[in-house]
């Protein structure tokens, strides 16, 4: 049996690190801008590229902590594949799941860091996304990123889930609630943890507000057990129907945040895969996106348990606490 089953894309991602850029910022904050000079050729300190996305982070980040976890989705028959199987293998994540699409692209993404903060130019292709007809037990199921042509595998997601009895754990990826179909409401529904950033859940209520003690009972309305709210250098939140927690951004060097929200959800799972309550949970979030935001690229900084564990005794007084 698996502890976890990620599912989503599954993309070669390029790291540019910016030395010459402006940010101008609306009155409205936080409306900015990423300003480059058009035309020019301009120089860059790093740039790096590997395997990527949502559901390879999460299933490399918790096989990291000696949990047994399998990928599933969909892949062209490229070089992308190619090195994803690859770095599966060597991270000890079954890749057996990834079905191998033959003429279509493999996505991909580059990632524009400057001072910290990254812009992400991305491309998930369509894909008629499948579900295995046969697909082994599973602890929890992870649901991220992926392009279009998602309906019909989130279906087949919500009935597998409530037929094997699975936990299921949803990011939704930026197609998916710039959509918002009845698929992605459904399978929220069913969810044990929702994670989204503000942003995000702000734009899956609507109108519901942005103010965290709105927002978070709003979500947590549409069905999941668990609200996990990520707010980049803010902290994060977490709700589960009574008290709204808050946890501060664990101390550490800011490199580049491709990963953050990836790393904070494995480090979730990752403790209650081990048996932590949802107050420990949180911190392992924190410590895991902290280390992740240390480095460039959304794996390198990925923590096993032990050390998240050894890095919060270094700080005894980093908890979270009521909103």
């Amino acid at each position: 049996m698996y502890d976890m089953i990620t599912v989503g894309d599954t993309k070669l991602d390029t790291f540019v690190v910016l030395k010459d850029a402006s940010v101008q910022c609306q009155l409205k904050m936080p409306e900015c801008q990423l300003c480059l000079e058009y035309g020019a050729k301009i120089l860059v300190d790093v740039v790096a590229s590997e395997i990527a996305g949502t559901a390879p982070n999460v299933a490399r980040g918790l096989s990291r902590m000696k949990l047994k976890t399998a990928v599933l989705g969909n892949m062209g028959l490229d070089g992308t594949r190619d090195l994803a199987i690859k770095t599966l293998k060597k991270e000890r994540v079954d890749a057996k799941f990834i079905h191998v699409l033959k003429g279509e692209q493999s996505s991909y993404s580059v990632v524009l860091n400057f001072k910290g903060e990254k812009t992400l130019l991305t491309s998930h292709i369509h894909h008629a996304y499948q579900f295995p007809k046969k697909l082994a037990a599973a602890k929890w199921m992870f649901v991220g990123e992926m392009g279009t042509g998602y309906e019909h595998l989130f279906k087949a997601i919500s009935s597998y889930v409530q037929k094997q009895k699975v936990l299921l754990a949803l990011n939704p990826g930026t197609a998916q609630i710039k959509e918002k179909k009845p698929a992605l409401f459904d399978l929220i529904k069913r969810a044990e943890i929702l994670f989204v950033n503000r942003e995000e859940g702000h734009t899956l209520i609507g109108n519901g507000g942005s103010e965290i003690h709105h927002l978070a009972p709003a979500l947590w309305k549409l069905g999941p057990k668990i609200i996990v709210l990520t707010d980049g250098r803010n902290g994060a939140y977490c709700f589960s129907g009574k008290d709204l927690l808050f946890c501060p951004m664990f101390p550490g060097e800011r490199v580049e945040a491709t990963g953050a929200g990836d790393a904070f959800a494995t480090g979730f799972i990752g403790a209650l895969l081990r048996k932590q309550p949802v107050q420990e949970a949180i911190r392992w979030g924190a410590v895991n996106s902290a280390s992740v935001v240390g480095k460039v690229g959304p794996t390198a900084g990925l923590l096993t348990d032990a050390e998240i564990r050894a890095r919060l005794r270094k700080h005894p007084r980093y908890c979270p606490k009521p909103a």
